[in-house]
């Protein structure tokens, strides 16, 4: 007496042809090809079809042009530049030691982490930008190898590098810091092959964990993204600045900041050292973006001795690079970098901005 499942879809569909009109010619010759055919009605209908079907089309292109990321297909348009020194503002700072920090090392956690003994001991940490002072007394010999690909321009002219290795020893005093320098007038090789070599060789040195503050040639290279991967497979935690071409709107997204958008990377924001800490108006932000770091008003080491302020996501990423060697103390996430990028999302950052992950900030400061 029971009916089966495929019985009653049967019964279903028999009930609904059942409906149909006996003509169903008639039905589909009701709008011919010919519009010289069409009603008044059938007119209207298709013009009302074709509107919408055009807006739809612009709203698309619109937010495609909101994005950055290309429209109708076409992929992402963006000019090729060439690699170039990582821009930023400068000013003259105070002095800052490793009794006095600066206060973006301090809003980190650089106290507590000391006090906890989680001061870096048995990290090493790769810096990859425009070379190290190694001889300024702030960095207390910390400085154990120097790998110059470029060289020819004063370290008082290039002076980012001392200034992002600052921050990272500030944050991780008894970490060791590895000097490969990318960026100078002359050299074998260019900026961009020297960043590949870079990465490979502080794979090689034992690198735990690499800092780039730094964004390379656009259309990218392949070695940069080969080296890349590779230092990911081995493990190594790469801190890379998201970036300094940011609109203000985080509604809009900048989508060509790399290595920071490849997601072997953690890619690092820059917010102010104010109330609810603000992103910064020149900080980039995509969905790559995975955390937010002091990038404002960051005071650092000077070559040639002395210290001055800087502001950019390249001294955001410094700040994260240096509480990961921190929490790296002592062989703690040995070749875990995914766990520890992980974990640095769900354990060591609060959320700021927007509720939840978002696009200016990720998963918070």
């Amino acid at each position: 007496n029971s009916m089966s499942e495929t019985d009653a879809n049967n019964a279903d569909d028999g009930s609904l042809l059942d409906k149909l009109p006996e003509d169903v010619d008639s039905v589909t010759d009701t709008l011919t090809t010919d519009p010289r055919e069409w009603t008044q009605q059938q007119t209207i209908g298709v013009a009302v079809g074709v509107a919408v079907a055009l807006i739809i089309l612009l709203l698309v292109c619109y937010c495609c042009r909101r994005r950055r990321g290309g429209c109708c297909g076409g992929g992402p348009k963006q000019q090729p530049y060439q690699l170039q020194r990582p821009y930023v503002t400068r000013s003259a700072g105070s002095t800052v030691n490793s009794k006095k920090l600066p206060q973006g090392a301090i809003l980190h956690g650089a106290e507590k982490l000391q006090l906890a003994k989680l001061d870096g001991s048995g990290v090493r940490v790769a810096v990859i930008d425009s070379g190290i002072d190694k001889d300024h007394p702030g960095f207390d010999g910390r400085v154990v190898k120097q790998e110059w690909y470029r060289a020819g321009t004063p370290l008082s002219e290039d002076d980012h590098g001392t200034h992002v290795a600052g921050t990272i020893h500030f944050m991780a005093p008894q970490a060791e810091l590895y000097d490969y320098r990318v960026f100078g007038k002359t050299g074998d090789h260019g900026g961009d092959e020297a960043i590949a070599m870079s990465i490979r060789q502080a794979v090689q040195d034992g690198c735990q964990i690499i800092n780039m503050s730094l964004r390379i040639s656009y259309p990218i290279v392949p070695v940069v993204e080969s080296a890349v991967k590779f230092a990911a497979g081995k493990g190594v935690v790469m801190v890379c600045a998201a970036g300094n071409s940011g609109d203000g709107d985080p509604t809009t997204n900048e989508m060509f900041a790399y290595p920071a958008r490849w997601q072997q990377t953690i890619s690092v924001a820059a917010v102010k050292k104010s109330s609810g800490l603000p992103v910064a108006n020149f900080s980039e932000s995509n969905p790559e973006v995975d955390v937010a770091g002091i990038g404002v008003d960051v005071t650092s080491l000077k070559p040639g001795g002395g210290f001055q302020t800087m502001r950019g996501t390249s001294m955001a990423a410094p700040h994260v690079a240096g509480l990961l060697a921190a929490l790296m103390t002592n062989g703690s996430y040995q070749n875990s970098g995914k766990k520890l990028k992980k974990d640095l999302a769900s354990k060591y950052a609060f959320d700021i901005g927007a509720k939840g992950k978002d696009n200016s900030t990720g998963m918070g400061f």
